[in-house]
């Protein structure tokens, strides 16, 4: 059962991990009515519908943007964003892509490419997802 968020757009994105360690980034699309095009996301995804849980929501939303099957999918963390940019509750998890990398397409945005984690953190990032990338890492160097 989800919370009463008021006016607040509900987004669920993900850090999707390919075997080899590197991580499924999205260019987002540079056309009108985009907010920050032309910038990467290091934790791709979308809205979330009305009466989705978020967990459906990523798996929907990878699923539509690259055919993205993936496993281990956790909570990462959730964060609420006031500016007016960026206006909404974003719920970000992480997952293991369950397929060759090869076969990711993209359906939404301008690109989709796999970096090395340390590489994505020097791209123009979406600021959410910038701190969604270093949650990630923050909370993989702990499990270490």
């Amino acid at each position: 059962m989800r919370a009463d968020t008021g006016s607040l757009t509900i987004f669920a994105g993900a850090v999707v991990m390919a075997p080899d360690g590197r991580i499924l980034c999205q260019l987002r699309d540079d056309k009108p009515g985009i907010k920050f095009p032309g910038y990467w996301s290091a934790s791709p995804g979308g809205h979330v519908e009305p009466n989705e849980h978020p967990r459906d929501a990523i798996v929907r939303e990878l699923l539509e943007e690259f055919e993205a099957r993936v496993t281990n999918l956790k909570e990462l963390i959730t964060i609420t964003e006031a500016g007016q940019d960026m206006l909404g509750i974003y719920h970000a998890f992480s997952a293991n892509l369950d397929m060759p990398v090869s076969e990711i397409r993209c359906h939404e945005g301008q690109r989709a490419d796999f970096f090395d984690p340390s590489e994505a953190l020097r791209l123009r990032l979406h600021p959410v997802s910038r701190k969604i990338l270093l949650e990630f890492l923050s909370q993989k160097i702990r499990v270490r």
